[in-house]
């Protein structure tokens, strides 16, 4: 640690006065620490022996105030991180992201193979056709592409926000999760080196220095920002956004006199498919729907404006944005009704 650096307990006790929760990581790296021997394997050449397997919501440590299971034992209580900098200086902060209410995009940059399709790149965007080739190398870049898509700002621009540098050139964005809502990490969902750290990961404070280099907040800016409603409806689309559990019950759509036979079951499944559709599947489950349905337009079996109706219904039971579900509809309707279906031998 240089004169520069920042004292960690300082750092970890100004994050809990802001309502973050903290825990120590280990010197040096960005693992959380363990409290005890029992709570720790060790490694494949040198076991611990006195290593206990168990599950760590119900680890005791966390009644003795030690820091094990890291997330697990999070906390804003200063007495509590005052004794744990007191036993390891030296050791890191890290923030638990669920316990703060934080979501925290996390921006790759270590170069690998560039993905040759947008499906990979950013999954579910329709990306423009004038992306030059070689223009994209690593996560900053697909963040910018994802940007100019939505024709939004990140910080640097509005809303401002905590913003880290990563030791390997990456970058932390840091925001609040809107009040009520509940998200999960998932690496890669958002787009490619586009990760998110909520509810059960952390993120590494800055100021924090590792064996890799130092997490540096960039700018003056020292606040966190409430989570762009753009970027809160691309988290939710793929899946990021945790929702409760709805039991299966009968649905009340308004797609009676929409067909009969073999049409009037299609209608049924396909909606709820839509209603069913998990985080994550739901954008395109519903584009498949307006699909499979408008080739039954196209046939004229079915009314385009009554489909695009129980449609938009059955999306907004499934929780997809007004707006991207009008967008799936149209675009799935379309493309069906210019391939229409042939009925031959149904009872339609």
């Amino acid at each position: 640690m240089t004169a520069s650096t920042p004292d960690p307990l300082r750092v970890a006790l100004w994050l809990a006065a802001q309502g973050y929760a903290v825990h120590p990581l280990a010197p040096g790296l960005k693992v959380p620490v363990r409290g005890c021997a029992r709570c720790s394997p060790g490694t494949a050449e040198r076991p611990n022996l006195a290593y206990v397997e168990h599950d760590g919501h119900a680890c005791p440590c966390h009644a003795k105030g030690r820091p094990c299971h890291g997330v697990l034992a999070a906390t804003v209580d200063p007495a509590r991180i005052a004794t744990w900098w007191a036993r390891t200086p030296t050791a890191g902060v890290g923030v638990a992201a669920g316990p703060s209410g934080l979501v925290i995009l996390d921006v790759d940059c270590h170069g690998g193979d560039v993905p040759t399709t947008p499906e990979r790149l950013l999954p579910g965007v329709e990306l423009p056709g004038d992306v030059a080739p070689g223009s994209v190398r690593d996560g900053r870049d697909v963040l910018a592409l994802l940007v100019e898509v939505r024709r939004a700002t990140l910080p640097g621009c509005a809303p401002e926000t905590l913003t880290v540098r990563t030791p390997s050139g990456g970058v932390h964005y840091w925001f609040r999760a809107p009040a009520g809502t509940q998200w999960r990490p998932q690496a890669g969902a958002l787009g490619w080196q586009l990760d998110v750290r909520a509810g059960s990961s952390y993120a590494v404070a800055p100021g924090t220095v590792t064996r890799a280099g130092a997490y540096i907040a960039l700018g003056d800016c020292r606040a966190v920002a409430e989570l762009p409603v753009w970027l809160a409806r691309d988290l939710d689309r793929t899946g990021h956004r945790v929702r409760p559990e709805r039991p299966r019950v009968t649905l009340p759509w308004r797609s009676r006199g929409m067909g009969g036979g073999y049409v009037a079951a299609a209608v049924e499944a396909e909606l709820r498919s839509v209603a069913e559709a998990q985080p994550g599947t739901r954008n395109d489950t519903l584009n498949r729907a307006a699909y499979a349905l408008g080739t039954l337009c196209g046939a004229g079996r079915l009314d385009r404006a009554q489909v695009a109706d129980v449609l938009a219904e059955a999306a907004r039971h499934a929780g997809l944005p007004e707006r991207e579900a009008e967008t799936a509809i149209r675009s799935g309707l379309v493309a069906g009704e210019r391939r229409p279906r042939t009925l031959t031998g149904v009872a339609a």
